[in-house]
């Protein structure tokens, strides 16, 4: 009898042996074919089929994974960050740079027009058409500012959609993220030879997108499920390793149109305040551009607007009109009301601001925190308070030596009518009397949506004051060569009571105060001043009466602060030196006076050919009247050095974030041929591996057959 077990076990394992070839070689083509077919797809990761042979014969359990390296993977991801945040701030910054730079939009050039009309109408006081061109420049320029304003305006509208946008792009990713971390972890527990490929491509794909977004960092979970922990740079998670997610929300305190992030926790009562300077990516470089470029801008050029016409109007006030009348103002500036912070006890307690005339040189482009310290009821009620300068992000403005600058008042009257000036050039006003609490805070930002709310008041081209209030002559008879060299008004405010300490020595009906008018009921205003030597002047008022002596003048410039500083026998009166600028009104001498000199100080009466104060608001143009920086250490600039400022500001860091876009696209560039060169499908790679395995494939198939015919010939052999 013959026995065929020991060549049935040979065919039998040479059976094995080629099927698992075959399936081997199956599984390697499906691999090679799934690169192929997915070559164009974003985000896809080259796999790669592993083979370990059978101690008993053929192949083992074949294992499909990602090739990936995780170094080149992460440094995509940083230079996609760092790209994307260069992309965002450099475009919208270049749009801003092209605006400004443009002369058909330049606020200097505006200026200039204005300023060579009122230099025009100056040299002919008396001509109407000038005077009316002098208007029509005033609202050509509050025009143009207001133009650049609403479109700074329509700026921070769309800066403000976008953020919502990619907050909420954000929030979606990292929901995505957590729900692919849960389903690879069922996947991969539940086959432990083959990779999730699919799930982590996704998964990786949605972490690059979110790296082009916020700056970002990963880790491994520590329990090697195959999830991924995501991490702001910063430090705070939002995919953590419980699985659950932390979402963006948006945060506006007082300035609603300001918005700031926070870290809100999934199910979880734990809330974080994001600094956005740290976020990085598009979202980041949002941000940057805002608070470098977009607010610093709208504040600039709210602060120019504010200082020119607030200028404009106070030195149209030192003036005298076409009708013999004092200046009255040429623009009209807005109020503006304090932003309420939520802690507030009282939502509808409300404070109101505006600048204070004549303060032009005082304004800065800072926002500034009211804070009521204390509040004493009464008849009227007053209020305790601290102003705080704070930058555009919410910090404090410092001084020089790096204190935050704050001024604290007591007793400030809380009465709706009343104003109460406070630093940079601003006055308040406590409308909602006893409703006001301790700790109440308030957000004023007089420069930043004012400028496109100031108009020309001014409809009388017979309005513009281009002639002095008043005038200085000599007397037919002087016999020294003295002579007249400047005049100079500093107030011309009209309250013949007095109750007001700014006012002045004219009383508005076309006149100074005469004796038992002017302050203290005794001698009236200066009206005119007698040499009694080289050295010695007296001056007296309107009545001939000695109001003051002045002794030993070496020079006879600002001679009647001179009388108020050093006169004597009688001394200067006391109530002129109680208010705040009496008489407001000044003059210079230059040459040899003799005893017995006279200069006659009157009124400006039928001066229609002075132009004077004209020529003074010509000079507007060139004077540095600006505050520069918010904290006073720098040096005031004119208004075309500041729109000049703003101007290269914008234009350097435009320029600077193209040279920082140029380098992180190269950056990029290489980070990306570094991944795809270990992780893209490269088609002559996989082209030469398919013909590889086909050959596999077809071998172990014909040692199949060849089994077979073993067999075949076994079963004929025993027949």
């Amino acid at each position: 009898m013959i026995t065929t077990r020991g060549n049935h076990l040979l065919t039998t394992d040479l059976m094995n042996i080629a099927r698992s070839g075959v399936d081997a070689s199956n599984q390697l083509l499906n691999t090679t074919g799934q690169n192929i077919a997915n070559v164009n797809t974003e985000g896809y990761v080259r796999q790669r089929t592993t083979l370990v042979a059978e101690l008993t014969g053929g192949v083992g359990r074949s294992t499909t994974e990602r090739v990936l390296n995780t170094f080149a993977q992460n440094q995509l991801r940083r230079d996609t960050t760092q790209y994307s945040q260069f992309e965002e701030y450099w475009g919208k910054t270049a749009v801003l740079d092209n605006v400004f730079a443009s002369e058909s939009n330049s606020i200097s050039s505006s200026i200039s027009r204005f300023f060579a009309a009122v230099q025009t109408a100056s040299d002919d006081p008396t001509s109407q058409a000038t005077r009316q061109l002098v208007l029509g420049e005033a609202a050509s320029l509050t025009g143009q500012i207001g133009s650049m304003a609403g479109f700074l305006r329509d700026k921070e509208e769309e800066l403000n959609f976008e953020v919502d946008n990619n907050v909420r792009k954000i929030n979606s990713l990292v929901s995505s993220i957590a729900d692919l971390n849960d389903a690879i972890r069922v996947n991969q527990a539940n086959n432990r030879f083959d990779e999730p490929g699919a799930l982590k491509d996704q998964r990786d794909q949605a972490i690059l997108e979110l790296a082009s977004l916020i700056s970002i960092e990963t880790r491994i979970n520590s329990n090697d499920d195959g999830a991924v922990l995501v991490n702001l740079t910063s430090g705070e998670s939002l995919v953590m390793q419980d699985g659950s997610f932390n979402v963006f929300t948006i945060n506006q305190d007082a300035d609603l149109n300001y918005k700031s992030l926070q870290l809100s926790s999934n199910g979880k009562p734990t809330v974080l305040n994001i600094k956005e300077t740290n976020l990085g990516g598009t979202l980041g470089g949002l941000f940057k551009y805002r608070d470098e470029v977009l607010e610093s801008s709208r504040r600039e050029l709210g602060q120019i607007a504010l200082a020119l016409t607030e200028s404009l109007n106070t030195q149209n006030r030192m003036g005298m009109d076409f009708d013999q009348q004092l200046g009255i103002n040429i623009f009209e500036l807005p109020e503006f009301q304090g932003l309420s912070y939520a802690s507030n006890t009282n939502p509808n307690s409300i404070v109101t601001g505006r600048i204070t005339e004549g303060a032009a040189s005082q304004i800065t482009s800072a926002d500034y925190q009211v804070t009521v310290d204390a509040v004493t009821p009464g008849a009227p009620p007053t209020v305790d308070i601290t102003v705080a300068m704070l930058n555009i992000d919410g910090t404090a403005v410092t001084d020089i030596n790096g204190n935050p600058i704050t001024q604290s008042y007591t007793g400030l009257t809380a009465q709706s009518g009343v104003f109460n000036p406070v630093i940079g050039g601003m006055e308040l006003e406590f409308s909602s009397s006893a409703s006001y609490a301790v700790g109440d805070q308030f957000l004023l930002q007089p420069t930043k949506n004012t400028a496109d709310k100031i108009k020309v008041s001014m409809t009388r081209p017979e309005d513009l004051a281009f002639a002095s209030p008043f005038r200085v002559d000599a007397n037919l008879n002087n016999l020294g060569d003295a002579e007249l060299v400047s005049t100079r008004v500093s107030n011309t405010v009209v309250d013949n009571t007095f109750a007001n300490s700014a006012a002045s020595a004219f009383d508005g009906s076309g006149g100074i105060h005469g004796p038992g008018a002017a302050p203290g009921g005794g001698v009236g205003a200066p009206a005119e001043i007698l040499f009694t030597s080289a050295t010695e002047y007296q001056v007296l008022d309107s009545a001939g009466t000695v109001i003051t002596v002045v002794t030993g003048t070496t020079d006879f410039n600002n001679m009647l602060a001179q009388a108020e500083a050093s006169g004597a026998g009688p001394a200067w009166p006391a109530a002129f030196s109680a208010l705040d600028d009496y008489p407001g009104y000044d003059f210079s001498l230059q040459g040899q006076p003799k005893a017995g000199d006279r200069f006659s100080i009157g009124y400006n009466t039928d001066g229609l050919n002075d132009n004077r104060n004209g020529l003074d608001m010509t000079g507007l143009q060139r004077q540095a009247v600006m505050q520069l920086n918010n904290n006073g250490a720098g040096n005031l600039v004119s208004f075309n050095e500041a729109y000049a400022n703003i101007v290269s500001d914008i234009g350097q860091k435009a320029a600077s974030a193209e040279i920082s876009l140029q380098a992180a696209k190269t950056l990029k560039a290489q980070s990306t041929d570094w991944f795809e060169s270990v992780s893209g499908v490269s088609l002559d790679e996989e082209a030469a591996n398919l013909v590889r395995f086909q050959q596999s494939y077809a071998a172990a198939a014909r040692l199949i057959g060849t089994a077979q015919d073993l067999f075949n010939t076994i079963l004929s052999a025993v027949r």
